[in-house]
């Protein structure tokens, strides 16, 4: 292969990798200093950040990408005392539901931040857990279906900060407007022990800080997502092509690394028949 040939074939491959590094635009960062969500509390590039409500009984937790409601409580609990276990299982919801498909951007974070206040026991083989009981497991889920959980094994009595930052994979980029809303569940099984004139009761105790004004930043509820603004979503769908012909079901971004391979192998081409 003379000079010029790989000229042009260099030429090319740096083409196709500007195309495909196109696709994956920088996403907006949505904050709670940033900005207090959208107006309809539905997932944009700009408002990315979905925010908890709920009540004090810790049996209506609900979330939408706006951090205001005016009906929800600063903080809810669910608890349990005497001899026992508090078995949590609190699932929040989109509310309104997700009402248009959203594309997140591969390789970047889902990061998720909860205070939880915590009392009891749950770690099994220590104190009254002999293997009844459960750590926190925190899950990411599409509607009704998990798609990722997190075992938290060394939370303590009292205050707890959770962090997770969740690597956005390819099953996790595309979420489904008609049915995969982003939900978030707790679980855990918590012992309670009733006291007696020796020790005092150890109640189970479960409680999660939601999004409120009256709280400081670090214990409001909030998962950020890296979503796609629409001149990415473009570049990687085509245009809005609506997935027809020839190139519906495949991957995104392959259509245009065909097209820059096409242009590729008719440089090449051109460049051998000059030289006969």
């Amino acid at each position: 292969m003379d000079r010029r040939r790989i000229s042009v074939t260099f030429v090319a491959l740096m083409l196709a990798v500007m195309m495909t590094s196109s696709t994956t635009a920088t996403p907006g960062v949505g904050t709670m200093q940033m900005s207090p969500g959208s107006e309809d509390g539905q997932p944009t590039a700009e408002h990315n950040t979905l925010y908890f409500f709920g009540n004090p009984q810790l049996s209506n937790c609900n979330s939408k990408f706006n951090n205001t409601n005016a009906d929800s409580a600063e903080y809810g609990e669910e608890s349990r005392g005497g001899n026992g276990q508090l078995n949590v299982k609190v699932t929040c919801r989109m509310e309104p539901v997700l009402s248009e498909d959203v594309i997140l951007a591969v390789g970047e974070m889902i990061d998720m931040r909860f205070m939880l206040n915590l009392n009891g026991q749950w770690t099994n083989g220590q104190e009254s857990c002999s293997g009844d009981c459960e750590n926190l497991n925190l899950s990411l889920m599409k509607g009704g279906r998990e798609v990722a959980v997190k075992e938290y094994d060394t939370l303590s009595d009292g205050e707890n900060q959770i962090q997770w930052q969740l690597p956005v994979t390819e099953d996790l980029a595309y979420w489904n407007g008609s049915q995969e809303s982003f939900t978030i569940e707790f679980r855990m099984a918590i012992n309670s022990q009733a006291g007696n004139f020796w020790t005092p009761s150890d109640d189970a105790i479960f409680g999660l800080f939601y999004t409120h004004p009256n709280n400081a930043a670090e214990y409001n509820a909030s998962v950020t997502f890296p979503i796609l603004n629409e001149t990415a979503v473009e570049e990687l769908t085509g245009g809005g092509s609506g997935g027809s012909g020839d190139d519906a079901g495949l991957l995104p971004g392959f259509t245009a690394m065909v097209g820059i391979g096409g242009l590729a192998a008719a440089a090449l081409l051109r460049g051998n028949e000059d030289e006969e």
